[in-house]
């Protein structure tokens, strides 16, 4: 067989590579693979290891693909198990590497994966190549839908690691999306958008540099088999479109998915809680590393010990940091906070106005680290705001106050026995509810666009169309930008702030952008969480009144937490039950 596929060799051609040449290959590699340790850019152990399988894979797919071949022209099964053998395989690598991961990654991915290949196969084979004698001829199934998956598994990665970086780490855009009316996908399409582009541009890449920069690798194979260059280019072509529309399918599939995963539709809410960061992985040379010290280490107390036996003290230096071991007992504990949450009224309304707000028996917990109990932050909390109020919420830091206003906007989720309704309705569509709740966060704003883009995305939410309908009164944009521009002036700023990137505004700046957003937008409740810390005393004072005027004039309850005692002795009337 070797002096057969020799001649054949000869005749055609081709140039041998015998395997001492393969092997040499690979030394350019290594000396990367030590130039990223001496660099610290974690890549030497991916290197070495890509090396390795590299070889082995190749070399066992050599001997099995010949059996393989021959079973499969006589059953489908065969070629079916091997696809999916594939599939799995290549499932198990796009996971990997992600910064974030979650339960059931692997079979998110593995499905998007089935479900593309699956409908590409059907219209490769079934439509356009058509193989004979079957059409699950294994020479050209096999081949083909690995070269699928080996150009999807670029994609697939980068989308992926892209859309939960972006759910986990961009959660206070998609928070600020959310509590102006947005749902899920309104809140994450941005984020959607960016993680799809991000896992397709090699794709792109690739399709418009192809026969200009390089000749592809299924071209390249076909002429050095024989084929002429033009049967080679139509087959190239094919091969790419096809490789498209698994890579762009997939990459759909699998970002969707991750949004459903990480958002509790019913609820409209971000649940980043279901994402955990991967733990770093050692390197294949930090491995090896710490064997030659182990060695050493080993090797110098027997020295020692033989020294000691002859009478002999042998010193050895401590030559690094990493040689000194220290070990450290940390017990882990929650702090309780000493006080209490305070509610008190800071403007009431000469007359009787209606209740907008009723909250009964509110209670907040979350999880004490690893264990089953929970820290209760606070419970049994009851209050009302009406129409034209201006309610305080005090009390010292951690116990709560930020979290009471995130429960109120549905940013995080209620607990059982709870009553809370705006208006006497309770919050069963969650989008409706926060578009009539404005929630202002204490975080400096620092998302992609404009303030003005700003007013324009969350306009044009679903639930800000519902309450034009319902007959409700919402301000239309030009009024909602006028409102903007004229309390921006009132506080000291130029309307030419509606125009410049919120990346590029101060906090104070950015603070009294994003106070005038909510009041101009007419909520019937908002809640302000520390939302002039970043302010002078004049210009607090300014949005001071500023909040009282909208609140007097459009009957908006305030719900405003403060640790400004002498902001609260500015605006305090009265103390409330």
């Amino acid at each position: 067989n070797e002096r057969t596929n020799e001649q054949t060799m000869i005749a055609s051609g081709l140039v041998e590579v015998t395997t001492p040449y393969v092997l040499l290959s690979m030394m350019p590699l290594g000396l990367i693979a030590l130039a990223s340790y001496s660099m610290d850019l974690k890549l030497e152990s991916p290197i070495i290891v890509g090396c390795f399988r590299t070889f082995v894979q190749l070399t066992l797919l050599g001997l099995v693909l010949r059996p393989i071949f021959v079973l499969g022209e006589e059953s489908i099964w065969v070629v079916v198990a091997y696809a999916l053998l594939m599939v799995v395989v290549t499932s198990v690598e796009s996971t990997a590497r992600s910064t974030y991961q979650f339960k059931g990654m692997f079979a998110c991915v593995l499905t998007a994966l089935l479900l593309n290949v699956t409908v590409v196969s059907f219209f490769a084979f079934g439509l356009i190549i058509r193989p004979k004698p079957v059409l699950w001829e294994p020479q050209y199934v096999i081949p083909i839908i690995g070269m699928l998956l080996g150009n999807c598994i670029n994609g697939v990665s980068l989308s992926l690691n892209a859309m939960l970086t972006s759910l986990v780490e961009g959660k206070t855009e998609v928070d600020l999306l959310l509590s102006f009316g947005g749902t899920s996908m309104e809140a994450s399409s941005r984020l959607l958008r960016e993680a799809v582009r991000t896992g397709a541009m090699p794709m792109l890449n690739s399709m418009a540099v192809i026969g200009i920069i390089y000749i592809p690798g299924m071209m390249t194979g076909q002429i050095l088999g024989g084929s002429s260059v033009m049967t080679a280019a139509r087959y190239q072509m094919l091969i790419m479109y096809l490789i498209a529309m698994c890579t762009f399918g997939t990459i759909l599939t699998e970002t969707f998915l991750v949004v459903r995963i990480g958002f509790d539709f019913s609820k409209d809410m971000l649940r980043t809680e279901r994402f955990t960061k991967r733990q770093e992985r050692r390197s294949f040379l930090d491995v090896l590393v710490d064997i030659g010290r182990s060695v050493f280490r080993w090797c110098s107390s027997s020295i020692r010990r033989q020294g000691n036996r002859n009478g002999v003290t042998v010193v050895v230096p401590i030559n690094s940091e990493a040689d000194r071991i220290l070990t450290f007992d940390v017990e882990s504990y929650v702090v309780a906070p000493k006080g209490e949450l305070r509610i008190h009224t800071m403007q009431s309304p000469d007359k009787k106005t209606c209740v907008l707000l009723k909250a009964s028996q509110l209670k907040y917990s979350f999880p004490i680290l690893s264990s089953d109990e929970r820290r209760v932050l606070f419970q049994n909390l009851s209050f009302t705001v009406s129409a034209g109020e201006i309610v305080l919420v005090g009390g010292p830091s951690g116990v709560g106050k930020s979290q009471l206003l995130r429960l109120i906007a549905g940013l995080v989720p209620l607990e059982e026995d709870v009553d809370l309704s705006l208006k006497g309705e309770r919050p069963t569509k969650m989008a409706l509810w926060r578009q009539q709740i404005r929630y202002v966060t204490q975080s400096k704003i620092d998302i992609p666009g404009t303030p003005r883009e700003f007013v324009r995305r969350v306009t044009s939410f679903r639930s800000w169309q519902h309450h034009h309908q319902e007959s409700s009164y919402v301000p239309p944009v030009d009024e909602m930008i006028q409102s903007c521009r004229e309390l921006l002036q009132t506080w000291g700023l130029e309307a030419t702030f509606l125009d410049k990137n919120w990346s590029v505004l101060s906090g104070g700046e950015a603070q009294r952008m994003i106070v005038a957003i909510a009041l101009a937008s007419r909520p019937t409740v908002l809640l302000l969480d520390e939302a002039t810390n970043a302010l002078d005393l004049d210009t607090k004072i300014r949005v001071e009144r500023s909040v009282q005027h909208y609140a007097t004039t459009f009957g908006i309850g305030v719900l405003w937490i403060t640790h400004d005692t002498e902001q609260v002795q500015r605006m305090s009337t009265q103390s409330y039950q």
